[in-house]
């Protein structure tokens, strides 16, 4: 039954090559237990879906361009939809289900003097990248709890979050699904941990600011010469306690302050 309702929701990708007169082609690639299936128009990618075969589980998400906005929906979770968009040349990410905003995460420019104003705000520093983020966390109001595999998605799909478009980032999430083990990557724990692992993925700043934009509450590690660094933590508004710690040895410090701070959990 759900081969058949699949069937249904991707008929309007389900194209021949033949089809010379629009110029529309599809392209089926075999990955690790799944397979990727794009539509082109004019050689340029429409839409695709991804299969996902495991055992007797199986589920396809569909991925499509809506008014300048990236959509991502799946068969088995119909309640949970994932958007992305570009504002300003970087990436903003929605996690929405049942219709509401469950999670936002909006790329932006890191300045400690102009900061968003009541915002939460987070840093990483991705393959030697540096990369900020305002995101909202709205998980606590989820009304209902279907929506694991879409938002393993929503966290864990990588993609380049600067002087991007909406057809850069497309074409990107469609490359990275033609990959052998792009299911393992995003589902499979231990894989996932390991390729992040190699990756060196470091979180540097979980903060929240004022009505003025100033910190109210949190913690920022900021770099020091030679591979070192100091981490103060905020207190309404003030800084309460300062170490200097290489930046792989703050990762422990700065993860038992988010799970322990209340603030950054609503």
């Amino acid at each position: 039954m759900k081969l058949i309702i699949t069937i249904l929701l991707f008929c309007g990708l389900s194209v021949t090559a033949q089809n010379e007169k629009n110029n529309l082609r599809t392209e089926e690639i075999k990955i690790e237990s799944g397979e990727i299936i794009k539509k082109y128009n004019n050689d340029k990618l429409e839409s695709f879906a991804v299969q996902i075969y495991a055992n007797s589980y199986y589920n396809s998400f569909f991925f499509t361009k809506e008014n300048d906005t990236i959509v991502v929906k799946n068969l088995n979770e119909q309640d949970a939809i994932i958007k992305i968009y570009v504002k300003n040349k970087k990436k903003v990410s929605e996690f929405i289900y049942k219709g509401k905003q469950i999670f936002y995460l909006e790329v932006i420019d890191f300045n400690i003097n102009n900061l968003p104003e009541k915002s939460k705000i987070s840093n990483r520093i991705y393959d030697n990248e540096k990369t900020s983020y305002l995101y909202k966390n709205n998980m606590a109001n989820a009304d209902g709890d279907d929506f694991e595999k879409s938002y393993k998605l929503f966290l864990f799909l990588k993609t380049s979050e600067n002087n991007v478009t909406v057809d850069s980032i497309f074409n990107q999430i469609a490359d990275f699904f033609s990959k052998e083990d792009a299911i393992y990557r995003i589902y499979m724990s231990k894989y996932r941990d390991k390729i992040n692992a190699e990756s060196a993925t470091n979180t540097t700043a979980y903060l929240i600011t004022d009505e003025s934009g100033k910190i109210k509450n949190g913690i920022l590690w900021t770099e020091k010469p030679s591979n070192n660094g100091e981490y103060h933590i905020y207190k309404n508004g003030k800084i309460i306690k300062s170490e200097n710690i290489k930046l792989e040895s703050f990762q422990k410090i700065i993860n038992t302050y988010y799970i322990e701070s209340a603030d950054f959990n609503e």
